[in-house]
């Protein structure tokens, strides 16, 4: 078990991730999530306030995660080909680093209280917009012919969020291998063509 390693409190958020993944967030009681880690599920109260609790934690370290690998490379003096490159390996890194919060930032956010839910609509469309403008400068600059930079940036972090519902770390492809390749085929896919 990969979360043996952790502190408790990670090890818990580990542990909730992987539940929520293979379960599903309603599917997955206080008391799953105790019994995986080891714990009585009143004990599970010494360390989180609950399970809405470690939803948005998980959402929220994801986030992060996302942005703290993104910001550098939109602030960086690359070109925009290079820049698109980098942030397509960026997040497919995140997303490979750990999948099971990916998939929980992908689609068990939506279970977060409305304030919460809101929040966190909020972060992720502020990521989104990263990719949005990276995008918009390839547009302006011709090196790519798509006309609608929300749409393509959707159709980029749609193919690279899916990621997680296939790769499987010690397969084939590693980490980079799934990187690199996405960069390739989205960007050649994109790529302005001449006659």
């Amino acid at each position: 078990m990969a979360e043996a390693g952790l502190g408790r409190r990670d090890q818990i958020v580990a542990v909730a991730a992987r539940l929520f993944r293979e379960r599903g967030y309603h599917a997955t009681s206080v008391r799953d999530i105790a019994d995986a880690v080891g714990i009585q599920g009143g004990s599970l109260y010494a360390h989180v306030a609950g399970k809405d609790d470690l939803l948005w934690e998980i959402v929220n370290r994801s986030a992060d995660l996302f942005f703290a690998a993104m910001q550098p490379i939109v602030d960086s003096d690359r070109t925009i080909v290079l820049k698109i490159r980098d942030a397509i390996t960026a997040h497919v890194r995140v997303i490979t680093d750990d999948l099971d919060a990916a998939a929980v930032y992908s689609t068990e956010w939506r279970h977060l209280p409305e304030d919460r839910r809101e929040a966190f609509a909020a972060r992720r469309d502020a990521y989104e917009s990263l990719f949005r403008k990276l995008i918009g400068s390839a547009i302006r600059e011709r090196f790519i012919t798509a006309t609608d930079e929300a749409f393509a940036s959707l159709f980029v972090l749609s193919a690279l969020n899916w990621i997680y519902q296939w790769y499987r770390p010690g397969g084939r492809l590693t980490a980079d291998d799934v990187g690199s390749l996405m960069a390739d085929y989205v960007l050649d896919g994109l790529r302005r063509r001449t006659a």
